[in-house]
Formats: C-alpha cells, structure tokens, sequence
C-alpha cells in the first residue's frame, strides 16, 4: 500500500489492500468473533455496516482501521478498512464499503446479512488527528474515502475551542453522500463548512441536485478561497483514491501547504 507525505505505512481502510488470503494449517482454525448487527444499502454497490465484536474495544482512535475476514474453502480472506467511528472504546464499530465486482473480499461481504458472523482484528494505524492542533483542518475526501473523517470530525467538535474545520466529500452520485445528514447537522452547531460534490450532475440520478459539481480537484482551489482558508494556519487530511490525492496535493502545494501540513491515505478497489 502506498501512502502520502508524512504517514508512511501499510494503509488499508476503506480502500482496500491488495487481497490478503492464508491458507492453515490442519491444527489452526480461525474463529468468527463479531457480528454484523445492522446494515444500511446507500446504493446498490455502497453500504454501512455496524460490527459488534465478541469481545469489547477497548481504544479505537479516528483514522484507524481494524481487518474484516471471511472463511472461505479454508482460509481466511481479510481487507483492512477504516472505522467511521469516534474516539473511545467501543461496543459497535461502523464501516463504510464499495462493493467492488469481480473483487475478492467484497463480493462476499456483500452477501453478509444481519446476525452475520465475521472475524475482525484489532484497532491500528497512525492516519489520526494531531492531538491539541489549532489549526483549521481542511478534509478532503472521495467516496467511501470519507469514513475515517466521520470519527475524527465527531470528535473534534466535541473538544472545548474547537478550530473550525471544512469538508469537501466528492462522489458520483447523490446517493454515495454518506453521512450527509450528520455533516449538515454539525455544520448548522458547529465552525464546520460541508462541501459535498457531485462530478456526473447529468446523470438522471442526480436529477434535482442544486449544490456543487465537479470533481474534488476541480473545486479544490476555489473552496480553498471561498472559505477564507490561509496557508500559514492550515492542515489538510486527504483520503480517496490516488488520482485525486495526487492532484489535489499539487494544488495544496501551490497554494503554500508545505508536506509536513498535508497528510493522506490512499486505497485501492478490491
């Protein structure tokens, strides 16, 4: 997995890895030890799922991702991806998915309904909010790329001077905008600005959409100048597929963001 600027390590979330299969030995087995307790279709190839491990986590930090895993003619096919959950320990974790066809993982987990057995690992990964940072935050995010700023935006509302903070999600479709009730709610109680962004506005299934259009690199510069954003007092988490991170750090760069203040994650569909 490659990753961006400053966290440099195996990254999954959301975006899977490269498929990760283990054949075992005789005497091993790998039990199921969560439960997919409940389960929102957004779309026909995104969905919300809620896992409740047997046993309880302890610490999940925002922006980390904990491994998903099935059986499968005895071995286990894991993906690791990103929680949307917030801070703290936890009873329940959320997880946002595309469903990729002809994927390996995905299209199992896709006939996982609930009351469906799973196996998932621990918390882990260092794509997480620099602690007490000031600095407006400007997320930025395509598709299901928006998961782990779901758990750190929660969270940092919630902290006592909280700095003001801008989202700019980018889908395809109306549909995909997942959370896009809590984000409205936040940002009418909070110093958060949502930017949500169609790119195909033509499509029938986005008839009646009257916010913004374009891809995220596409309106990148002019948020950036609407929001009154300053080069000097800002940080940028970037989460979605290469292509845009890549541009979209460009952008950042030209704008006066130095590497040290823009952080991202990249995932691959599998």
């Amino acid at each position: 997995m490659t990753v961006g600027a400053d966290v440099r390590r195996p990254l999954p979330s959301l975006r899977p890895l490269p498929v990760r299969t283990a054949d075992l030995p005789a005497s091993l087995t790998i039990e199921d030890n969560a439960t997919v307790v409940a389960r929102e279709d957004l779309t026909p190839s995104v969905a919300r799922f809620v896992v409740r491990p047997d046993v309880r986590v302890t610490q999940v930090e925002p922006g980390q991702y904990l491994t998903l895993g099935l059986m499968v003619d005895g071995r286990i096919v894991q993906r690791p991806y990103s929680t949307s959950t917030r801070a703290g320990a936890h009873e329940e974790l959320e997880f946002l998915v595309r469903l990729v066809p002809g994927g390996m993982f995905t299209p199992l987990l896709w006939t996982i309904e609930v009351g469906g057995r799973l196996r998932m690992g621990g918390p882990k990964g260092l794509f997480t909010r620099i602690p007490g940072d000031d600095r407006a935050h400007l997320f930025i995010a395509t598709g299901t790329g928006l998961a782990p700023f779901v758990g750190m935006i929660d969270t940092l509302i919630g902290e006592p001077g909280a700095p003001r903070a801008v989202v700019i999600h980018g889908v395809s479709h109306v549909a995909e905008l997942a959370y896009r009730g809590c984000f409205e709610r936040w940002a009418a109680e909070a110093p958060l600005r949502y930017v949500p962004s169609i790119s195909r506005p033509r499509d029938p299934a986005n008839a009646g959409w009257t916010g913004r259009t374009g891809r995220v690199d596409a309106i990148l510069d002019d948020v950036v100048t609407t929001m009154g954003l300053e080069s000097h007092d800002t940080i940028a988490y970037l989460c979605g597929n290469p292509a845009m991170i890549a541009a979209a750090e460009r952008i950042l760069r030209a704008f006066g963001l130095s590497d040290d203040t823009i952080r991202s994650e990249h995932y691959w569909p599998g």
